[in-house]
């Protein structure tokens, strides 16, 4: 095996084209990995990852079955992701694109793919994981006596977390990762990682699920959401500032308002740019108003908006101008 890849020595962006399984190795983030090939045939791999604010998140794709095995981030925790078509075993799990695997940090990675295989890792700081803890039922949730865990996410909350990691190793055009823009990416996949774990949390025995107590307690993050709407927000931070776990504040929010926490504040967001178009007319540009309100993937901003109005943010804009 390798020698491990420290973060702190990388350096922000990458973009490899691997043919050696050592190299390989060598490319994913945080890890000491020792690849066996298992059929004959060039290794064709690519890994595009990126560090922001102490995160890392790895996309990568091989062509061809590999035996893995070694150890992770020694100081941070990792999630894995797999992308469509993925078969294989890792740890003893049998895993597809639905599952998701959390490993605590300096933990052993150890199993197979038999064939072409993607993912998406994020190699996140202890901080990250102990929030979210403290946003479930019962925080111990999260401590493990095995060297994973397999989480099988909503779908939903799954596909949102896939488009925050894709908006950070496929950021904006012309964004400064060193500029505050840069925690408004992080920020956004915070809250997906914390909706998509809420999937191993349990609701406590004996909660009353009455609507006019959910009612209330959306109400009461709205309004927090609507102080914050031009920051950004840890949806686990707000349970804790409300005393509530991230499933109550799921049901919660279900019950009074049909969606999640997390795509509410998107929602919020989204009409707070539309607001802003029309009221600034040609005196802003949707650019502007889509990074000051945290989208900085601005393709797919223009598809969430669209799918949100029926029509694209320089359409809006034009109707004002005209």
């Amino acid at each position: 095996m390798g020698e491990p890849v420290s973060i702190a020595d990388t350096q922000d962006q990458r973009s490899l084209a691997v043919h050696d399984v050592d190299e390989l190795n060598h490319a994913v983030s945080g890890s000491n990995l020792e690849l066996i090939q298992l059929k004959p045939g060039r290794l064709e791999a690519t890994v595009n990852h990126l560090l922001l604010d102490d995160v890392f998140v790895d996309n990568g794709s091989v062509n061809l079955g590999l035996r893995v095995r070694g150890g992770l981030d020694p100081k941070r925790f990792t999630v894995g992701m797999f992308h469509s078509g993925t078969r294989a075993t890792w740890n003893g799990n049998q895993i597809d694109a639905s599952h998701m695997l959390f490993f605590m940090p300096d933990r052993e990675l150890s199993g197979f793919f038999s064939a072409a295989y993607g993912w998406t890792s994020l190699v996140i700081p202890p901080a990250w994981v102990e929030s979210i803890a403290l946003s479930l039922v019962r925080p111990d949730l999260l401590q493990l006596r095995a060297d994973c865990r397999l989480i099988r996410p909503d779908p939903l909350k799954h596909v949102e977390l896939r488009q925050a990691a894709a908006a950070i190793v496929i950021p904006a055009p012309g964004l400064d990762h060193a500029d505050d823009r840069s925690v408004w990416l992080t920020t956004d996949l915070r809250n997906a990682l914390g909706g998509a774990m809420s999937a191993i949390d349990v609701p406590r025995y004996g909660i009353p699920f009455r609507a006019i107590a959910h009612f209330n307690m959306a109400r009461r993050a709205e309004r927090h959401m609507r102080e914050r709407i031009a920051e950004p927000l840890h949806i686990d931070e707000l349970c804790i500032l409300l005393r509530i776990s991230r499933r109550y504040l799921e049901y919660a929010f279900i019950d009074a308002f049909g969606t999640s926490p997390s795509r509410y504040l998107r929602l919020l967001r989204l009409h707070e740019v539309r607001r802003r178009l029309k009221a600034l007319g040609e005196q802003t540009t949707v650019t502007r108003e889509a990074l000051n309100l945290g989208f900085n993937h601005l393709g797919l901003f223009s598809v969430q908006y669209k799918k949100t109005f029926g029509e694209s943010p320089s359409t809006t804009q034009a109707a004002v101008c005209s």
